[in-house]
């Protein structure tokens, strides 16, 4: 079963602003849907724990974000993955081109 997000938020802020707080762990987490902890690994990578729901299942997520193809101030992508136990796995991404407009809570 698939979980598909969309929407678009405008920024009024300018791009190196916008990078600066979306390669903050802090804001990041505010940004993932359903996360509880996201913490920093490497320079890349984030370690994390999400709680979804699709339906009547509930399950916690623990895993790993990754930021890829890094282009300053532009964008990056962002995928992640985890396993819920009984629950299975879950694994996503995005690819924002401009960081002024990302779909989610930012």
């Amino acid at each position: 079963m698939a979980m598909t997000m969309t929407g678009e938020i405008q920024l009024a802020a300018p791009r190196e602003a916008v990078w600066a707080k979306l390669n903050d762990p802090a804001v990041l987490k505010a940004c993932i849907p359903g996360c509880e902890e996201l913490e920093k690994t490497d320079d890349q990578g984030f370690r994390a724990v999400a709680r979804m729901k699709v339906g009547p299942v509930s399950a916690r997520f623990k895993g790993k974000v990754l930021l890829s193809d890094l282009d300053p101030p532009k964008g990056y992508k962002i995928s992640g993955e985890g396993e819920g136990g009984v629950a299975g796995f879950a694994k996503g991404g995005q690819k924002s081109t401009w960081l002024k407009k990302m779909a989610g809570r930012c």
